[in-house]
This record gives C-alpha cells, structure tokens and sequence, in this order.
C-alpha cells in the first residue's frame, strides 16, 4: 500500500513525500526510523489520497493537546506520575508485557481519572496502534517530553531502558519542585501574615484605644496620631484595602502567567540579590537534567532543545536556549550560542563544550545537573537558616512599630498619675 506522508526531518524542516508501507502504523514506524517526525498521513489509492485504515488522523499535537483527542481534567499531580513511571519501569525491566503493566496500574491507579486514561491507553494498544501514538490521544495528561522519549524508546528497541531514564528524570523533577517550594513557602507564608496583622491591628484593635484616648482629651504624640489617622481612613475605605490586597495578589499571578509580562520580569529574577541565583541554579539544574536525558534517549538535538526551551521555567533562558536551537540548525555547536547569551554561568557552557568536543554531551549535561541540584540544596538550607531569625525580627518590629505609638499616651497618663 502507497501512502502520502506530511512531516518534520532531523533539522525541523518540513518534508513530505510518498512511501510503501502495509498499513498505516507500519508508515509511521518506517518515518520514524528514518527520523522523519510524521504530522500526516494518507493513503494513495487510484493517484487520489485516501482516507487510511485509521481515518488518516491527524497525528500533529497542539499546546500538548491531540487534535481530536479527549480532554481530560484528572491530571495527577507530578508524585503520582512519578510513581506511575517508576512502577512501569520496573515492570517493564521485569519483563511484564506493556500492556500487562498497564492494565494493572490502571486499576490500581489512586487517581480514578488518570487510571482511566491508562487502560484506555493499553486498550488502543491491543487494538494495534503503538505505544507513542496512544499516548498522543490524550496529550493533556502525558507532556512532550514523556511522549517523545518514549517514541525514541520505541524506535530503538530500548522502551525499558528509557523508561527507567524517565523515572529518574521525574524523580529529580519532583525533587528539585519540592525545593522550589520549600524556598518560597517560608517567606510567602511571612508575608501573608504579615499583611494580616498590619490590618487586623489597624481595623480592629487601634479603634479600641481611640476611645480610650478621646476620654483624655489632650493632644496625642504624633506617631500615635499618624496610627490613628491610618486606621480612620482603613475602616472607611474598607473595600480599597481588600481591593488592593486582592489586586497585587492577582497582578503577581499576571506577571507570572502572562507571557509579554514574563518577557520582561523574567530577567529581572535572574539580578535579585539572593534570590537570583538560586532561580539560575534551578533553571539550569532543569534545563540540563530535561535535555540530557533527552539525547541519551536518542531524541534529535532539534527537538530536545525546542522541548527544553519549554521547561526552562525563565523566559531569559527559553530565549537563550531558542537561540541555540536555530543557531545548531546553520551548523554551529550548542556551546557558542549559550556563551553568547550571557545568561548561562560560565562553568556550564564549558562543560557543555566540552561534553560536545568528546562525544559525550549527555553525560556531561547529567553532571552540571547534578552540580546545580546540589547547590541548590545547600542555597535552600542556608536561606531557610537566614530568613527564619530575620522574618521573626521582622514581624517583631511591624507589631511593634504599631503598638509602641499606641502605648505612648498610656504610659504618660500613668506617669501623670504617679506623679
């Protein structure tokens, strides 16, 4: 059988052409050998195309999504993948047969949503379609790098080997995310507090002491006058103050989810004193473990950098590494374009230029990665032994500095009534 095929060669260019195949999946696996990324495919019956034996789908994902393909919104969260990963795995290295190991996670799954997804997954496969093209149908639930290192599994023979590759990949992942979170936490957490008190001190309790003073009748010093002054106009222009609080807490979420806004926040991160470098490590320690596991999986240079880019986490490092990618496509090394950009640290780039000279990049790149996942460990501990005395200090001075000026008058009326 003839078939017409649509698609991307080695270097991301588009191709397309015609080839003899029996059946629609055996022209897929004929493309990929050739590593030609098919986007579509028909068959050719009487010099006209014809709709082949599967409807001659479209196979070209969108924002990680299948055209055609089910949403759905049961997406378990990054532990539950990688333990997910990690039991087809071992399953997998156990010799169980995929679609065995499917069937029992499945059913075992915790997330009932996501269990169905993957006994739906091992039903296409005992109906004849390959593992790869399976996953596409439900790409809101698998990403582009499980997907694509998996169809270099399947193309190479070695679908256990890389999948042990992506349970230590999602692994690191899930680790480096709870370090991420556990060096934001603390001072996120400080500032929500922070914020609380300063209102509840200001709307709720300083009112009281205004009785007590307006009994007195004499001037106020100025500090406790200004407190007094803050709180008059909170409590009557109550809904400015939840307005704000709400609007910076949606204009962060904007800045942070918002492309154009990211373009020029993103880089900034990168300068903040403390902060900064340790949101360097992390897109580096991400950017280096995503990529090399990605050509040790055998995915072409082109298409792990375009896939990395997206993972970066930081938009001044998704350009440098887009950069490269066009740069490599003329013919150049990875570690020029890098070096140009003036983002990556140093030490990285001549790794990775050396990992290019010798032949072992992906190697090299599984080393800055590990380098960077362990300064990012030290960098976390030392912040959360810095802040946690600090942030103290600075709760103790914001109540005080609202407390202190509300005293003042009382201690002086006790002076006038001890004299």
């Amino acid at each position: 059988m003839k078939f017409k095929y649509q698609g991307f060669d080695r270097a991301a260019r588009k191709i397309s052409g015609e080839l003899e195949a029996e059946n629609e999946q055996d022209a897929v696996q004929r493309l990929r050998a050739s590593a030609i990324r098919p986007t579509r495919i028909v068959s050719i019956a009487g010099g006209a195309p014809k709709a082949a034996p599967t409807g001659g789908r479209e196979l070209r994902v969108v924002k990680g999504k299948t055209l055609g393909g089910m949403m759905n919104s049961d997406k378990p969260s990054l532990t539950e993948f990688t333990a997910f990963i990690r039991q087809l795995a071992t399953m997998q290295e156990a010799g169980v047969p995929i679609v065995q190991a499917l069937n029992v996670l499945g059913e075992q799954a915790e997330n009932r949503g996501f269990g169905a997804v993957v006994s739906k997954v091992a039903r296409k496969i005992e109906e004849g379609t390959n593992l790869t093209d399976a996953l596409r149908r439900h790409g809101d639930i698998f990403d582009n790098i499980f997907i694509n290192l998996i169809q270099a599994g399947e193309v190479a023979g070695a679908l256990d080997k890389v999948l042990l590759r992506l349970a230590i990949y999602y692994e690191k992942a899930n680790s480096l995310r709870r370090k991420i979170v556990s060096a934001m936490t603390y001072p996120v957490m400080i500032i929500v507090l922070v914020t609380g008190i300063l209102i509840g001190l200001l709307m709720f309790v300083v009112p009281q002491f205004v009785e007590l003073f307006a009994s007195n009748g004499k001037a106020l010093p100025a500090p406790t006058q200004f407190i007094i002054d803050v709180s008059n106009w909170m409590r009557e222009h109550w809904y400015l103050v939840f307005g704000s609080v709400g609007g910076g807490a949606y204009g962060i979420y904007f800045a942070f989810t918002n492309e154009a806004a990211r373009r020029q926040i993103d880089p900034f991160l990168l300068t903040i004193p403390v902060f900064g470098p340790l949101f360097m490590k992390i897109a580096i320690a991400r950017f280096s473990r995503t990529l090399g596991t990605m050509i040790q999986s055998g995915v072409p240079i082109i298409e792990a950098l375009d896939i990395t880019a997206k993972v970066a986490g930081n938009y001044a490092i998704e350009t440098a590494i887009n950069r490269t990618r066009v740069s490599i496509t003329e013919g150049n090394s990875i570690a020029g374009p890098l070096q140009r950009a003036k983002v990556f640290p140093q030490m990285a780039v001549s790794m990775i230029a050396i990992g290019e000279q010798t032949g072992s990049l992906d190697q090299m790149l599984s080393k800055i990665a590990e380098f960077y996942e362990d300064e990012i460990d030290a960098t976390v501990s030392a912040l959360t032994s810095i802040l946690e005395p600090l942030m103290i200090i600075f709760v103790g001075l914001v109540v005080a500095g609202i407390l202190v000026p509300l005293y003042l008058p009382v201690m002086k009326m006790g002076e006038v009534a001890g004299g």
